[in-house]
């Protein structure tokens, strides 16, 4: 049984991606366990394993007396007669647990004190491997849907994409493979540890670092994100070399770079808009694909401002439901207010941005 035991912990060692010493030490402090039942629960129970020959003994080591005094430590010699026919008095004897003992009970106690070990271990492995990567983009396969709730198998453990976290575009089934951003990584739980989100800015933020080179080695910045999941995402950038288009950069040529991002958000849009530390400038092109006129600043305490569009171009401006003028409110951290009146159209020409 010992052998069998230990060929396997071999085994699940390497199924698991568990050190064997998790193993041993569960065995160990399991055999403890159920053998202080038989004891005494204050005996000094020892646990000897030869991996080499597949042997487990328990045994507690007990001086023999005349009288006993303390149980725990102590023995009367005609019981120890009963173990070694030549003790004598005053001689140390162990006393072996004997293997019909571990019944039922204590086989499920041995088993459960195993799996909790086992289950803290697979906990460690997967919070040491998955913490440093909170804040990235890791990839893994739909393995079930639980109330809306996505599980993704991860090479080790799962992660949970819970419905929040998702786009409204999203729709994924058993089996698809998913790009998710590690939100929050946990130490313990019952079910999975990994806390993912597609519904995030900086989902897009990590994304675009992954598509731009230009990005993730820092030549184009990303001053800003806003994004309504499922409909749109704006992004403003800028680039600290003046040989590099900013916006060229994430779009890619013939847009394959921002294709590719669409592609990943579902069809979400994503406009792409030139960081100005001029704010005039900025919201006109943060209201892209509007035809700004004029950006008036009213309220430079409170960043508000109000923006002159062409008629033609009022309703671009606003966007469905009003989403393009929300979106470029939040990119620019200003509160737009649109017209399309202009006081003076004589100034059109010098006026329009």
């Amino acid at each position: 049984m010992a052998e069998e035991l230990l060929r396997s912990i071999k085994q699940l060692s390497k199924e698991r991606g568990i050190s064997t010493d998790i193993f041993y030490s569960a065995i160990r402090e399991a055999l403890i366990t159920v053998s202080q039942r038989y004891f005494n629960q204050d005996a000094d129970v020892q646990v000897e394993i030869d991996k080499e020959k597949g042997k487990i003994q328990v045994y507690v080591t007990k001086l023999v007396v005349r009288e006993v005094e303390d149980p725990s430590y102590e023995i009367n010699w005609k019981d120890a007669l009963k173990h070694d026919s030549k003790v004598k008095e005053g001689d140390e004897i162990k006393i072996f647990l004997p293997g019909e003992t571990l019944g039922r009970v204590a086989a499920q106690t041995a088993k459960h004190i195993i799996m909790r070990k086992i289950l803290k271990a697979e906990q460690q492995n997967i919070f040491d491997k998955y913490l440093p990567l909170t804040g990235t983009i890791i990839i893994g396969e739909v393995r079930r849907i639980e109330k809306d709730n996505v599980i993704i198998a991860l090479d080790i453990g799962e992660a949970i994409l819970p419905f929040k976290e998702l786009s409204p575009k999203d729709d994924f089934q058993r089996g698809d493979i998913v790009k998710f951003y590690v939100k929050r990584v946990f130490p313990e739980g019952k079910g999975p540890l990994i806390l993912g989100s597609r519904y995030m800015n900086d989902f897009v933020v990590e994304l675009i670092k992954k598509e731009v080179p230009e990005v993730s080695e820092g030549i184009v910045k990303i001053f800003s994100v806003s994004r309504e999941p499922g409909v749109k995402t704006k992004v403003a950038v800028y680039s600290i070399d003046k040989l590099v288009d900013p916006v060229g950069a994430i779009v890619g040529m013939n847009g394959n770079r921002v294709l590719s991002i669409t592609k990943e958000l579902r069809g979400e849009r994503v406009d792409v808009i030139a960081w100005s530390n001029s704010v005039e400038r900025f919201i006109a092109s943060a209201l892209t694909p509007a035809d700004v006129i004029n950006v008036k600043i009213v309220d430079s305490v409170n960043n508000q401002a109000e923006v002159t569009v062409s008629e033609e171009s009022l309703s671009s401006a606003i966007g469905k439901k009003g989403i393009n003028i929300k979106l470029a409110s939040r990119l620019t951290k200003w509160n737009l207010q649109l017209t399309n009146r202009m006081e003076n159209r004589s100034k059109l020409i010098q006026k329009k941005l």
